[in-house]
This record gives C-alpha cells, sequence and structure tokens, in this order.
C-alpha cells in the first residue's frame, strides 16, 4: 500500500462532520476504515484520509424481521453475530464465513466490501440477492436498493462527500429459503465464482426468485431469463436443469486470468442447479458430486 501525497489524518467524531470533510475539494479526502481496498486503488492524489472508527456506524440490529448493519461493522462480527445467523436460513452468515481468511474477516467492513467491491468479493451478491437496501448520508442523504447500487461501479454512484452508513436486509417473504454457494480453489483462495438464491415457495411451486451470482464479473449481477424459468410454476427437476442452464448462458462474464469464460459459465450452471435442488426440490447435493 503506497499513499505518498499523504498530509493529515482526521478523526471525525459524527457522520455530519465526516460528510463535511469528505465535502470539501480542496482537502482531496477519502474515507478510511478497513483499509483493505487501499492495496490495490490508486492513492496518488489523496491527501487526507478520514477515519471513520470513531462513527457509531458499527452494529447489528434486528428491524421488522430483516437486519440493519451499520457500515463499519467487521465481517467477522457478521459470522459471530446470532441475529445474522438466524436470518434468511443463514444466508448472510455464510457469505461472511467464507470471506478470505480470520485476517482478512478482521479487517475487512461491510461498508466498505458493499463499496468497493472485487471480483472475488463475497458480500454484494448476498445483498443484490436478499434486495438489501443501501443507505447513504451525503449532501441529500438517501436510500438505494442493491440492484441500483450495482447497476454500474458504486463509486461512480456516490457524490463528492456521500458515506454509505447501514446497509437494511429486508424480512424475507413468507414461505421463503435463501442459500449461498462460493467456488474457490481453496478455503482461503479468492472465490470464482458465488451464488445467492433467495425464493418464496408453497410446496413445490416457486412464487417468486432471485439469483444472483457474483465473480462472474466485478459487479454482482441477477439472472432473469433464469429468474422467469421458474416464477410461478411447478418446480421439477427438468425445470431446474433449464434454468440453471439457462443462468449459465445469460451471465456476462469478463476476462479472468484464472480460468476460461467457459469454465465459470459451467461453475454457474452447477451451483445454480445445486443451490435449487436444495431449496427448491428438498434434496441435498454434496459439494464433492456438483461436478
Amino acid at each position: 500500500m503506497k499513499l505518498p501525497n499523504i498530509k493529515k489524518v482526521s478523526y471525525p467524531e459524527s457522520t455530519a462532520e465526516a460528510v463535511a470533510i469528505l465535502s470539501d475539494e480542496k482537502r482531496n479526502a477519502v474515507p478510511l476504515s478497513g483499509g483493505v481496498s487501499f492495496i490495490f486503488a490508486s492513492t496518488a492524489g489523496v491527501e487526507e484520509l478520514v477515519c471513520l472508527n470513531r462513527l457509531p456506524l458499527r452494529y447489528i440490529k434486528k428491524k421488522n424481521g430483516g437486519l440493519l448493519v451499520g457500515a463499519t461493522t467487521l465481517v467477522s462480527e457478521l459470522v459471530e453475530a446470532g441475529a445474522v445467523g438466524s436470518y434468511a436460513d443463514g444466508i448472510l452468515r455464510e457469505a461472511a464465513r467464507r470471506v478470505g481468511s480470520t485476517l482478512n474477516r478482521n479487517l475487512i467492513t461491510v461498508g466498505g466490501s458493499l463499496v468497493q467491491p472485487f471480483i472475488w468479493s463475497d458480500l454484494p451478491a448476498v445483498a443484490l440477492a436478499m434486495g438489501a437496501k443501501i443507505r447513504i448520508q451525503g449532501k441529500k442523504s438517501r436510500t438505494i436498493d442493491a440492484e441500483k447500487f450495482y447497476a454500474r461501479p458504486p463509486r461512480q454512484l456516490l457524490k463528492g462527500g456521500d458515506l454509505v452508513t447501514e446497509v437494511l436486509f429486508p424480512a424475507p417473504p413468507p414461505g421463503s429459503r435463501a442459500a449461498y454457494r462460493k467456488f474457490a480453489l481453496t478455503e482461503n483462495d479468492f472465490a470464482i465464482l458465488k451464488v445467492a438464491i433467495l425464493l418464496s415457495r408453497r410446496k413445490r411451486l416457486c412464487r417468486e426468485i432471485t439469483v444472483a451470482v457474483g465473480g462472474a464479473t466485478v459487479l454482482p449481477q441477477r439472472t432473469p431469463m433464469a429468474e422467469a424459468a421458474l416464477r410461478g410454476k411447478q418446480a421439477s427437476q427438468v425445470l431446474v436443469n433449464e434454468a440453471s442452464e439457462l443462468a449459465a448462458e445469460e451471465i456476462k462474464v469478463s476476462r479472468d486470468m484464472r480460468c476460461s469464460n467457459d469454465y465459470k459459465r459451467e461453475l454457474c450452471r452447477v451451483m445454480v442447479r445445486a443451490i435449487l435442488e436444495e431449496i427448491l426440490l428438498d434434496q441435498k447435493v454434496a459439494e464433492w458430486k456438483l461436478f
């Protein structure tokens, strides 16, 4: 990490104070929390770091059947919190648990992971699948749903002085099931592909479904063709296979030195199929049998 032009580190005590500093274009300031993104980001023009660690943004709260998570909450705290483990079949806890190593989880914050997604990031796919709402405080505070937030790189959406303060994971719909799978070469390796699915069902009738794929590109993406193939229909193995094929075909895939585009599409197919077999067809498939 290189910060060649840093002149000052500020420690605001309130969100309003942090926003005021970040809004001042003359200060060339950027927020700092876990600091992991600075390893990969260009920092040549940065002259001031605004440390967020004193802000009251580190919390996990239950809210109307969902979760309200402060932006400076550590990923390791998601793993440990009972409220996270009981939310939506533990989908958020599972994603947090699979984030890199213990060291990574003790550094990476929820807000940082969502605002600066990398191709291996785990949390954005879950945020998209669950319809999370990201709250932003700035000159004009607002709340943006995850689908709009990830329509383009989030940093392009955020204006000068904007600060992500918390994330609302809404209550899952009645009769819902959720699951997350990640494929990496080792337990601590960067993920090659992730899939998060939320669906509501009555027996095998799929009422509503969201399929989110992460790792095919930097940004997580929905698979509307695969979702439409299942929505409002009685599920069967044939239909699950069809939806899985559609998901693999429709995702955008960017170049990755670790594997071919075709390999990522095949991963998408088998991972979507495995999750749907588990949470829609009530089958249990061992991971070693997926491929």
